[in-house]
């Protein structure tokens, strides 16, 4: 039944896609809840395999993809599995929501602030907000600035708590019109370009490191990850929405044609690559959830949006045709190779639904008028 919806998306036009995408996506979704999904402590465990480790990061993300679930369907069980992970995530943390890791608690908060957007409730803000002022002590002097990886190496600089720092900051700023959020989110952007932006194709390094003194950039090509190409012109897009500035706009679009266009490092074949299983299975995932918000919001010449948009089918339609293991549902972290085995990480998983709800997003968008 979804292979024959598969083939009348290709037949009669982008609604039925849209329609299609969404279908896989609950697939993916009850994979994941079947697979991973501990009822008696209310979270997301490492693997299926009997890896029960808790990753806070990861149900981060979890957090996120069920207000997408929420905004796709308008189904209250999203936002009540939601609330039940929350609690979980609270007491397998510890009974607090900090972690030693800023970038975790970014996640969290980007989730948390799209969820008060999606239901209006305050205890999402209220807990947005607890972390933002956390994460914002982050920000040293260290290498002329950025937030720190983790609270105990103020030393190192990364892009991966920078990126999500800054669309946070700028969706408190629209959200709650707090001028010291924008002027934050504008630091942000100006150190993370000075610093960790490649001049020659926009491509994001990984981090600075401070060593005897000197600040030392990361420019190892296999440090070069999807995920903080993928923060970072979601930040810049935030930038560009509120100021209308073009330069935000043209970060943005620069860094996405890149990733798009490398057929060797970002998208051999045309299909974003893979970044193995752990957290590298989340990776794509973000980078495809910030490029749709590009596609959407960026104001792009007809022809690239359509370029664009043809990219994202291109990846939906290799990882249903050839990285997904049926009847499971389970996702590979190569959308274009076989279908993967049994045993996943939950990352994988969570990062193929991403894609899944970003092309319906996409494509029902497409078919409006």
């Amino acid at each position: 039944m979804r292979y024959s919806l598969f083939l009348l998306c290709l037949l009669h036009g982008f609604s039925v896609c849209a329609q299609h995408w969404g279908a896989a996506a609950d697939s993916g979704y009850h994979a994941l809840n079947t697979q991973y999904w501990s009822a008696s402590r209310q979270y997301y465990q490492h693997n299926n395999t009997g890896n029960r480790s808790f990753d806070y990061w990861w149900n981060a993300h979890a957090a996120d993809l069920m207000v997408d679930g929420y905004l796709r369907t308008k189904r209250n069980s999203y936002i009540q599995q939601l609330d039940q992970l929350l609690d979980g995530m609270h007491r397998m943390n510890g009974s607090s929501w900090y972690n030693d890791f800023y970038d975790d608690e970014q996640w969290l908060a980007l989730a948390l602030l799209r969820a008060y957007e999606a239901t209006g409730h305050t205890r999402y803000a209220r807990l947005a907000d607890t972390l933002w002022a956390d994460i914002q002590k982050g920000w040293t002097p260290v290498a002329g600035g950025g937030i720190m990886w983790m609270k105990t190496t103020p030393h190192s600089k990364n892009a991966c708590s920078n990126g999500p720092a800054m669309i946070i900051a700028a969706r408190m700023y629209r959200l709650f019109k707090r001028e010291s959020d924008l002027a934050m989110a504008t630091k942000i952007y100006r150190w993370q370009q000075a610093h960790l932006i490649n001049p020659e194709n926009g491509t994001v390094w990984d981090n600075v490191q401070v060593k005897n003194g000197e600040a030392q950039v990361n420019k190892n090509p296999g440090m070069v990850f999807t995920y903080n190409q993928g923060t970072w012109l979601g930040g810049a897009l935030e930038l560009y929405t509120l100021t209308g500035q073009p330069e935000y706009l043209e970060s943005a679009l620069r860094t996405a044609r890149f990733v798009v266009r490398d057929t060797v490092r970002f998208s051999p074949q045309g299909i974003l690559k893979g970044e193995n299983n752990g957290d590298g299975g989340l990776f794509k995932g973000i980078f495809v959830r910030y490029f749709t918000q590009l596609l959407l919001r960026g104001k792009l010449e007809a022809a690239e949006k359509e370029a664009f948009l043809a990219w994202l089918r291109n990846n939906g339609r290799s990882l249903l045709e050839n990285g997904t293991r049926r009847p499971e549902y389970l996702f590979d972290t190569r959308w274009c190779k076989a279908p993967a085995t049994i045993g996943q990480d939950a990352s994988i998983q969570m990062s193929g639904i991403m894609l899944l709800e970003a092309l319906h997003l996409a494509d029902g968008s497409a078919s409006r008028p």
